[in-house]
Protein backbone atom coordinates (compact mmCIF):
# COMPACT_ATOMS: atom_id res chain seq x y z
CA UNK A 1 0.00 0.00 0.00
CA UNK A 2 3.10 2.43 0.81
CA UNK A 3 4.56 2.22 -2.55
CA UNK A 4 1.03 3.09 -4.18
CA UNK A 5 0.33 6.09 -2.05
CA UNK A 6 3.71 7.33 -3.02
CA UNK A 7 2.84 6.85 -6.69
CA UNK A 8 -0.42 9.15 -5.69
CA UNK A 9 1.49 11.65 -4.09
CA UNK A 10 3.85 12.07 -7.25
CA UNK A 11 1.02 12.11 -9.92
CA UNK A 12 -0.84 14.79 -7.27
CA UNK A 13 2.48 17.21 -7.46
CA UNK A 14 2.87 17.04 -11.03
CA UNK A 15 -0.56 18.06 -12.15
CA UNK A 16 0.09 20.84 -10.07
CA UNK A 17 3.33 21.23 -12.01
CA UNK A 18 1.90 21.13 -15.29
CA UNK A 19 -1.48 23.54 -14.52
CA UNK A 20 1.76 25.75 -12.69
CA UNK A 21 2.90 25.83 -16.28
CA UNK A 22 -0.46 26.20 -17.99
CA UNK A 23 -1.31 29.17 -16.00
CA UNK A 24 1.88 31.34 -17.27
CA UNK A 25 -0.08 31.67 -20.16
CA UNK A 26 -2.38 34.89 -20.62
CA UNK A 27 -6.41 34.00 -20.15
CA UNK A 28 -6.07 30.53 -18.70
CA UNK A 29 -8.67 29.70 -16.10
CA UNK A 30 -5.87 30.36 -13.59
CA UNK A 31 -4.61 33.77 -14.93
CA UNK A 32 -5.56 37.50 -15.35
CA UNK A 33 -7.56 37.86 -18.80
CA UNK A 34 -5.16 38.90 -21.67
CA UNK A 35 -5.27 42.29 -23.05
CA UNK A 36 -6.16 41.58 -26.19
CA UNK A 37 -9.54 40.14 -25.05
CA UNK A 38 -10.04 44.13 -24.15
CA UNK A 39 -7.95 46.47 -26.32
CA UNK A 40 -7.08 45.76 -29.82
CA UNK A 41 -4.33 46.32 -30.31
CA UNK A 42 -2.72 43.70 -28.32
CA UNK A 43 -4.74 41.16 -30.11
CA UNK A 44 -2.89 38.74 -32.69
CA UNK A 45 -6.04 37.70 -34.35
CA UNK A 46 -7.50 40.94 -35.77
CA UNK A 47 -6.51 42.17 -38.90
CA UNK A 48 -4.75 44.75 -40.22
CA UNK A 49 -6.19 44.92 -43.67
CA UNK A 50 -7.80 48.05 -44.36
CA UNK A 51 -11.08 47.08 -45.73
CA UNK A 52 -11.12 45.04 -42.29
CA UNK A 53 -10.97 47.68 -39.98
CA UNK A 54 -13.23 50.36 -41.00
CA UNK A 55 -16.07 49.94 -43.74
CA UNK A 56 -15.92 53.55 -45.24
CA UNK A 57 -12.69 52.34 -46.55
CA UNK A 58 -14.68 49.51 -48.70
CA UNK A 59 -17.05 52.02 -50.26
CA UNK A 60 -14.06 54.92 -50.50
CA UNK A 61 -12.13 52.31 -53.18
CA UNK A 62 -12.38 52.60 -56.64
CA UNK A 63 -11.94 54.79 -59.57
CA UNK A 64 -13.22 58.27 -60.05
CA UNK A 65 -13.88 61.57 -61.83
CA UNK A 66 -14.37 64.91 -59.69
CA UNK A 67 -15.12 68.77 -60.67
CA UNK A 68 -14.51 71.33 -58.40
CA UNK A 69 -13.05 74.79 -57.80
CA UNK A 70 -9.76 75.69 -55.91
CA UNK A 71 -9.35 79.36 -54.52
CA UNK A 72 -6.01 81.05 -54.38
CA UNK A 73 -4.64 84.13 -53.15
CA UNK A 74 -2.95 85.58 -55.98
CA UNK A 75 -1.27 87.99 -54.27
CA UNK A 76 1.02 85.52 -52.77
CA UNK A 77 -0.61 81.78 -53.51
CA UNK A 78 1.80 80.22 -50.68
CA UNK A 79 1.02 82.73 -47.60
CA UNK A 80 -2.10 85.28 -48.44
CA UNK A 81 -5.36 83.97 -46.29
CA UNK A 82 -8.21 82.80 -48.55
CA UNK A 83 -11.18 84.13 -46.61
CA UNK A 84 -14.63 82.57 -47.16
CA UNK A 85 -15.94 86.18 -48.36
CA UNK A 86 -14.82 87.53 -51.53
CA UNK A 87 -11.68 89.45 -51.22
CA UNK A 88 -9.84 90.95 -53.75
CA UNK A 89 -7.02 89.08 -55.15
CA UNK A 90 -8.82 85.65 -54.04
CA UNK A 91 -9.68 84.04 -57.29
CA UNK A 92 -11.51 80.47 -58.08
CA UNK A 93 -9.98 78.23 -60.76
CA UNK A 94 -11.97 75.27 -61.51
CA UNK A 95 -10.23 72.17 -62.22
CA UNK A 96 -10.81 68.10 -63.07
CA UNK A 97 -9.76 65.48 -60.85
CA UNK A 98 -9.17 61.75 -62.32
CA UNK A 99 -8.07 59.61 -58.59
CA UNK A 100 -7.75 55.44 -58.48
CA UNK A 101 -7.99 54.41 -55.16
CA UNK A 102 -6.82 50.86 -54.62
CA UNK A 103 -6.53 48.74 -51.42
CA UNK A 104 -4.50 45.88 -50.83
CA UNK A 105 -4.74 44.08 -47.67
CA UNK A 106 -2.62 46.14 -45.28
CA UNK A 107 -1.65 48.77 -48.21
CA UNK A 108 -3.23 51.94 -49.17
CA UNK A 109 -2.72 53.08 -52.86
CA UNK A 110 -4.18 56.39 -54.68
CA UNK A 111 -2.87 57.62 -57.59
CA UNK A 112 -4.47 60.69 -59.00
CA UNK A 113 -4.20 63.21 -62.33
CA UNK A 114 -5.69 67.05 -61.54
CA UNK A 115 -6.34 68.66 -64.52
CA UNK A 116 -6.00 72.84 -64.41
CA UNK A 117 -5.71 75.48 -66.57
CA UNK A 118 -4.23 73.30 -69.63
CA UNK A 119 -1.63 71.63 -67.36
CA UNK A 120 -2.30 68.26 -65.76
CA UNK A 121 -0.43 67.37 -62.38
CA UNK A 122 -0.42 63.82 -60.83
CA UNK A 123 -0.46 63.30 -57.34
CA UNK A 124 0.81 60.07 -55.54
CA UNK A 125 0.06 59.05 -51.95
CA UNK A 126 1.04 55.43 -50.24
CA UNK A 127 -0.03 54.60 -46.43
CA UNK A 128 -1.06 51.37 -44.80
CA UNK A 129 -3.15 50.87 -41.47
CA UNK A 130 -1.22 51.16 -38.31
CA UNK A 131 -0.75 48.62 -35.05
CA UNK A 132 -3.60 50.84 -33.35
CA UNK A 133 -6.07 48.32 -35.19
CA UNK A 134 -8.41 51.46 -35.06
CA UNK A 135 -9.22 51.77 -38.86
CA UNK A 136 -6.72 54.95 -38.98
CA UNK A 137 -3.94 55.07 -41.85
CA UNK A 138 -0.48 56.66 -42.03
CA UNK A 139 0.68 58.04 -45.06
CA UNK A 140 4.12 56.72 -45.72
CA UNK A 141 4.69 59.04 -48.90
CA UNK A 142 2.98 62.00 -50.67
CA UNK A 143 4.10 62.97 -53.90
CA UNK A 144 3.39 65.80 -56.60
CA UNK A 145 4.84 66.45 -59.57
CA UNK A 146 7.02 63.39 -58.73
CA UNK A 147 9.17 65.57 -56.12
CA UNK A 148 8.73 65.69 -52.75
CA UNK A 149 9.83 69.36 -52.23
CA UNK A 150 6.86 70.71 -53.91
CA UNK A 151 4.62 68.30 -51.84
CA UNK A 152 3.63 67.09 -47.77
CA UNK A 153 6.61 65.38 -46.23
CA UNK A 154 7.62 62.12 -47.09
CA UNK A 155 5.68 61.01 -43.49
CA UNK A 156 7.60 60.04 -40.01
CA UNK A 157 7.04 56.31 -39.40
CA UNK A 158 7.06 57.37 -35.76
CA UNK A 159 4.19 59.40 -35.60
CA UNK A 160 5.87 62.52 -34.82
CA UNK A 161 4.64 66.14 -36.41
CA UNK A 162 5.07 65.67 -39.93
CA UNK A 163 2.68 62.00 -40.04
CA UNK A 164 -0.62 62.71 -42.40
CA UNK A 165 -2.84 60.41 -41.43
CA UNK A 166 -6.58 59.55 -42.71
CA UNK A 167 -9.48 58.80 -39.92
CA UNK A 168 -12.69 57.10 -40.69
CA UNK A 169 -15.33 59.30 -39.28
CA UNK A 170 -18.26 56.80 -39.98
CA UNK A 171 -19.22 54.49 -42.78
CA UNK A 172 -19.41 57.51 -44.94
CA UNK A 173 -17.00 60.03 -44.08
CA UNK A 174 -12.87 60.24 -43.85
CA UNK A 175 -10.81 62.83 -42.69
CA UNK A 176 -7.11 63.42 -43.81
CA UNK A 177 -5.14 65.73 -41.66
CA UNK A 178 -1.16 66.10 -41.57
CA UNK A 179 1.43 69.09 -41.60
CA UNK A 180 2.92 69.49 -44.60
CA UNK A 181 6.55 71.08 -45.52
CA UNK A 182 7.44 72.40 -48.95
CA UNK A 183 6.98 76.76 -49.88
CA UNK A 184 5.12 76.75 -46.93
CA UNK A 185 4.63 74.81 -43.80
CA UNK A 186 1.06 74.46 -42.72
CA UNK A 187 -1.66 71.97 -42.17
CA UNK A 188 -3.73 70.71 -44.32
CA UNK A 189 -7.11 69.12 -43.66
CA UNK A 190 -9.58 67.03 -46.22
CA UNK A 191 -12.60 65.63 -45.57
CA UNK A 192 -14.34 63.12 -48.35
CA UNK A 193 -18.22 62.59 -47.74
CA UNK A 194 -20.52 59.56 -49.71
CA UNK A 195 -23.51 61.30 -50.72
CA UNK A 196 -25.67 58.09 -51.43
CA UNK A 197 -26.24 54.43 -50.27
CA UNK A 198 -24.07 52.81 -52.18
CA UNK A 199 -21.69 55.89 -52.59
CA UNK A 200 -21.52 56.10 -56.39
CA UNK A 201 -20.73 60.03 -55.54
CA UNK A 202 -19.29 61.65 -53.16
CA UNK A 203 -17.99 65.15 -52.13
CA UNK A 204 -14.70 66.33 -51.25
CA UNK A 205 -13.62 69.98 -49.79
CA UNK A 206 -9.72 70.98 -48.76
CA UNK A 207 -8.11 73.75 -46.78
CA UNK A 208 -4.49 74.46 -46.21
CA UNK A 209 -3.87 76.33 -43.15
CA UNK A 210 -0.29 78.10 -42.70
CA UNK A 211 1.58 80.39 -39.84
CA UNK A 212 3.35 83.16 -40.91
CA UNK A 213 6.15 84.76 -39.08
CA UNK A 214 3.69 86.69 -36.09
CA UNK A 215 2.39 83.48 -35.49
CA UNK A 216 -1.05 84.50 -37.85
CA UNK A 217 -2.65 81.27 -38.78
CA UNK A 218 -4.57 81.57 -42.51
CA UNK A 219 -6.26 79.90 -44.48
CA UNK A 220 -4.21 80.25 -47.89
CA UNK A 221 -5.80 77.24 -49.98
CA UNK A 222 -9.24 76.02 -50.50
CA UNK A 223 -10.71 73.42 -52.62
CA UNK A 224 -14.43 71.65 -53.28
CA UNK A 225 -15.06 69.37 -55.74
CA UNK A 226 -18.13 66.65 -56.17
CA UNK A 227 -16.84 63.09 -57.23
CA UNK A 228 -18.64 60.71 -59.20
CA UNK A 229 -17.20 56.67 -59.22
CA UNK A 230 -16.22 54.96 -62.64
CA UNK A 231 -17.26 51.26 -62.88
CA UNK A 232 -13.90 49.89 -64.42
CA UNK A 233 -10.20 50.56 -64.58
CA UNK A 234 -10.22 50.96 -68.46
CA UNK A 235 -12.80 53.50 -68.92
CA UNK A 236 -11.36 55.70 -66.19
CA UNK A 237 -8.15 55.32 -68.53
CA UNK A 238 -10.69 56.11 -71.23
CA UNK A 239 -12.11 58.72 -69.87
CA UNK A 240 -8.62 60.84 -68.62
CA UNK A 241 -7.70 60.35 -72.24
CA UNK A 242 -11.09 61.53 -73.63
CA UNK A 243 -10.48 64.95 -71.11
CA UNK A 244 -6.99 65.37 -72.65
CA UNK A 245 -8.39 65.93 -75.82
CA UNK A 246 -11.52 67.69 -74.74
CA UNK A 247 -9.07 70.48 -72.59
CA UNK A 248 -7.32 71.03 -75.79
CA UNK A 249 -3.82 69.78 -73.35
CA UNK A 250 -0.59 69.55 -75.26
CA UNK A 251 0.50 66.06 -76.17
CA UNK A 252 3.63 66.70 -74.30
CA UNK A 253 1.83 67.80 -70.67
CA UNK A 254 -0.30 64.52 -71.51
CA UNK A 255 0.64 61.75 -68.16
CA UNK A 256 0.10 57.72 -69.20
CA UNK A 257 -2.52 57.18 -66.42
CA UNK A 258 -1.86 53.15 -66.54
CA UNK A 259 1.41 52.65 -64.54
CA UNK A 260 2.43 55.45 -61.84
CA UNK A 261 5.18 53.39 -60.50
CA UNK A 262 6.83 53.83 -64.05
CA UNK A 263 8.20 56.62 -62.76
CA UNK A 264 11.28 56.35 -60.90
CA UNK A 265 11.66 56.94 -57.35
CA UNK A 266 7.51 57.25 -56.85
CA UNK A 267 6.66 53.94 -55.51
CA UNK A 268 7.88 52.32 -52.12
CA UNK A 269 10.45 49.73 -51.63
CA UNK A 270 9.16 47.24 -49.74
CA UNK A 271 11.71 48.21 -47.17
CA UNK A 272 10.36 50.96 -47.11
CA UNK A 273 6.85 49.61 -46.62
CA UNK A 274 7.81 47.55 -43.59
CA UNK A 275 9.16 50.62 -41.59
CA UNK A 276 5.07 50.90 -40.90
CA UNK A 277 3.14 48.11 -42.68
CA UNK A 278 1.78 46.34 -39.81
CA UNK A 279 2.22 43.02 -41.27
CA UNK A 280 5.50 43.21 -41.75
CA UNK A 281 6.84 45.28 -38.77
CA UNK A 282 7.09 44.86 -35.22
CA UNK A 283 4.17 45.94 -33.16
CA UNK A 284 5.04 47.50 -29.83
CA UNK A 285 1.69 46.52 -28.25
CA UNK A 286 2.40 43.02 -26.90
CA UNK A 287 1.00 40.76 -24.62
CA UNK A 288 2.66 41.01 -21.23
CA UNK A 289 3.45 37.97 -19.00
CA UNK A 290 0.65 36.54 -17.08
CA UNK A 291 -0.21 36.91 -13.63
CA UNK A 292 -2.02 34.37 -11.64
CA UNK A 293 -5.26 35.57 -10.26
CA UNK A 294 -5.02 36.50 -6.35
CA UNK A 295 -7.45 34.08 -5.41
CA UNK A 296 -5.46 31.19 -7.48
CA UNK A 297 -2.37 32.22 -5.91
CA UNK A 298 -4.37 31.92 -2.12
CA UNK A 299 -5.72 28.80 -3.80
CA UNK A 300 -2.20 27.13 -4.56
CA UNK A 301 -0.55 28.02 -1.33
CA UNK A 302 -3.53 26.40 0.68
CA UNK A 303 -3.09 23.45 -2.11
CA UNK A 304 0.64 23.18 -0.61
CA UNK A 305 0.41 23.32 2.54
CA UNK A 306 -2.34 20.91 2.50
CA UNK A 307 -0.12 19.17 -0.10
CA UNK A 308 2.75 18.90 2.56
CA UNK A 309 0.68 18.12 5.47
CA UNK A 310 -0.50 14.99 3.52
CA UNK A 311 3.13 13.97 2.55
CA UNK A 312 4.38 14.50 6.30
CA UNK A 313 1.33 11.98 7.10
CA UNK A 314 2.04 9.76 4.81
CA UNK A 315 5.61 10.01 5.96
CA UNK A 316 4.80 9.80 9.71
CA UNK A 317 2.39 6.61 9.23
CA UNK A 318 4.87 4.59 7.56
CA UNK A 319 7.34 5.41 10.05
CA UNK A 320 5.11 4.65 13.12
CA UNK A 321 4.34 1.24 10.76
CA UNK A 322 7.93 0.72 10.64
CA UNK A 323 8.32 0.97 14.10
CA UNK A 324 5.32 -1.35 15.38
CA UNK A 325 6.65 -3.74 13.27
CA UNK A 326 9.86 -3.54 14.88
CA UNK A 327 8.80 -3.37 18.30
CA UNK A 328 6.37 -6.68 17.96
CA UNK A 329 8.70 -8.26 16.15
CA UNK A 330 11.71 -8.32 18.70
CA UNK A 331 8.73 -8.58 21.40
CA UNK A 332 7.54 -11.82 19.70
CA UNK A 333 11.06 -13.39 19.31
CA UNK A 334 11.85 -12.53 22.94
CA UNK A 335 8.07 -14.62 24.00
CA UNK A 336 8.98 -17.38 21.72
CA UNK A 337 12.21 -17.75 23.74
CA UNK A 338 10.48 -18.33 26.95
CA UNK A 339 7.82 -20.67 25.61
CA UNK A 340 6.65 -23.42 22.71
CA UNK A 341 3.44 -22.81 21.05
CA UNK A 342 2.79 -25.71 18.56
CA UNK A 343 0.03 -23.59 16.78
CA UNK A 344 -0.63 -20.06 17.31
CA UNK A 345 -0.53 -17.77 19.71
CA UNK A 346 -4.25 -17.68 19.63
CA UNK A 347 -4.21 -21.27 20.13
CA UNK A 348 -2.33 -20.31 23.64
CA UNK A 349 -4.67 -21.30 26.96
CA UNK A 350 -5.61 -18.54 29.40
CA UNK A 351 -3.42 -20.52 31.63
CA UNK A 352 -0.08 -20.89 29.63
CA UNK A 353 -0.68 -16.68 29.12
CA UNK A 354 -1.03 -16.26 32.75
CA UNK A 355 1.88 -18.18 33.61
CA UNK A 356 3.95 -15.99 30.62
CA UNK A 357 2.46 -13.11 32.16
CA UNK A 358 3.78 -14.21 36.14
CA UNK A 359 7.05 -14.96 34.35
CA UNK A 360 7.61 -11.05 33.43
CA UNK A 361 5.73 -10.08 36.61
CA UNK A 362 9.11 -11.41 38.46
CA UNK A 363 9.68 -8.34 41.31
CA UNK A 364 6.08 -7.51 43.19
CA UNK A 365 4.02 -10.60 41.34
CA UNK A 366 0.89 -7.07 41.49
CA UNK A 367 -1.03 -8.51 38.65
CA UNK A 368 0.82 -5.95 36.83
CA UNK A 369 3.66 -4.66 34.53
CA UNK A 370 5.57 -2.20 35.29
CA UNK A 371 7.50 -0.62 32.73
CA UNK A 372 10.55 -1.32 34.32
CA UNK A 373 9.51 -4.85 34.69
CA UNK A 374 8.78 -5.11 30.79
CA UNK A 375 12.12 -3.59 30.02
CA UNK A 376 13.92 -6.30 31.72
CA UNK A 377 12.01 -9.11 30.01
CA UNK A 378 12.62 -7.62 26.54
CA UNK A 379 16.19 -6.67 27.19
CA UNK A 380 17.03 -10.20 28.73
CA UNK A 381 17.09 -13.14 26.42
CA UNK A 382 18.41 -13.71 22.49
CA UNK A 383 16.30 -11.57 20.45
CA UNK A 384 17.80 -8.09 20.42
CA UNK A 385 18.31 -5.38 21.21
CA UNK A 386 15.51 -2.69 21.46
CA UNK A 387 16.56 1.23 21.60
CA UNK A 388 14.54 3.35 24.05
CA UNK A 389 12.38 5.07 21.43
CA UNK A 390 10.87 1.57 20.35
CA UNK A 391 10.44 0.47 23.76
CA UNK A 392 8.78 3.61 24.53
CA UNK A 393 6.32 2.89 21.65
CA UNK A 394 5.84 -1.00 22.90
CA UNK A 395 4.55 0.21 25.92
CA UNK A 396 2.53 2.78 24.53
CA UNK A 397 0.49 -0.07 22.25
CA UNK A 398 0.15 -2.38 25.24
CA UNK A 399 -0.90 0.40 28.07
CA UNK A 400 -4.28 1.01 26.47
CA UNK A 401 -5.60 2.65 29.45
CA UNK A 402 -2.39 4.91 29.67
CA UNK A 403 -2.34 3.76 33.62
CA UNK A 404 1.43 3.60 32.94
CA UNK A 405 1.07 -0.14 34.22
CA UNK A 406 0.00 -3.29 31.88
CA UNK A 407 -2.35 -5.62 32.94
CA UNK A 408 -3.01 -8.81 31.95
CA UNK A 409 -6.27 -7.96 29.57
CA UNK A 410 -3.83 -5.53 27.85
CA UNK A 411 -1.32 -8.55 27.61
CA UNK A 412 -3.48 -10.90 26.11
CA UNK A 413 -5.00 -8.07 23.48
CA UNK A 414 -1.24 -7.12 22.46
CA UNK A 415 -0.21 -10.98 22.54
CA UNK A 416 -3.16 -11.71 19.65
CA UNK A 417 -1.81 -8.78 17.35
CA UNK A 418 1.67 -10.34 17.35
CA UNK A 419 0.59 -13.47 15.86
CA UNK A 420 2.43 -13.09 12.38
CA UNK A 421 5.78 -11.79 14.02
CA UNK A 422 4.78 -15.14 16.68
CA UNK A 423 5.00 -17.20 14.13
CA UNK A 424 8.15 -16.14 11.96
CA UNK A 425 9.86 -15.74 15.14
CA UNK A 426 9.13 -19.58 15.78
CA UNK A 427 10.55 -20.32 12.14
CA UNK A 428 13.59 -18.47 12.49
CA UNK A 429 14.54 -19.82 15.68
CA UNK A 430 13.61 -23.60 14.43
CA UNK A 431 15.98 -22.81 11.56
CA UNK A 432 19.13 -21.85 14.02
CA UNK A 433 18.42 -24.79 16.19
CA UNK A 434 18.62 -27.02 13.01
CA UNK A 435 21.72 -25.57 11.84
CA UNK A 436 23.10 -25.83 15.70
Amino acid sequence: NTPKKMEMMQLIVLLLLTSGCYALRCGGPLTTACLGETDIRYDPEASNNIVDQAEVWGRHEGYFRGEGQLRVNINDIFNAPVPATETEGVISVPFIDFTNKTFDGSRYYVYSLIIVSAQVTPRFAFGTTTHEKDGSLIFLRVLSNTTLAAAPSLANPSGGSDTIRSYPVDRNAEYISGNIVGAANGLSTLLRVCLDQKCNFLHESNDVFTTDSNGTVARTYSSEMTVQRIATGEEWVQDILGTYNSTNLPADQRIDPRDPCSVPGVCPTEEEWCTVDPNCSVSPYQEPSAHVRGGVVAGFVVAGIVLLVLVLYVIHRVLVAQQAKRYRTLFAKRIADTIDVRGSLRSMSPEALAEEFKRIDKDVQDGKLSKDELWDFVSSGKAGEMDQKDFDALFAAIDLDKSGAVDFLEFCAFMGKCHDEYRAARVDRGSIVARS
